[in-house]
């Protein structure tokens, strides 16, 4: 196997594992919304959002990738609070 052959199965096992966060990480928001359905709690908490991306963003070691780990995570909100919205829709369907 060559250098090329072994990154790209390194990528694989890395895609593998964010799969599975990222299905946790759905089901924990889905668990969210529904408790804040549930007690009339507003979806949005745009402090907690922006308490994250300061929060994770200071995780990143190598300065290079902060600015493509805030689009990532940005991005990563999205998807959750797209999520969420479509849950809220099937519940007030």
């Amino acid at each position: 196997m060559n250098t090329l052959e072994k990154k790209r199965e390194e990528i694989n096992t890395i895609d593998a594992q964010l799969v599975s966060l990222f299905e946790k990480r759905m089901h924990t928001v889905e668990d969210i919304i529904n408790y804040k359905l549930e007690n009339n709690i507003p979806i949005l908490d745009t402090g907690r959002e922006a308490e994250n991306i300061a929060r994770t963003t200071k995780l990143i070691q190598d300065p290079q990738l902060i600015q493509y780990f805030e689009n990532w995570y940005r991005y990563t909100m999205q998807v959750s609070k797209d999520y969420q919205q479509q849950i809220k829709n099937a519940e007030n369907g």
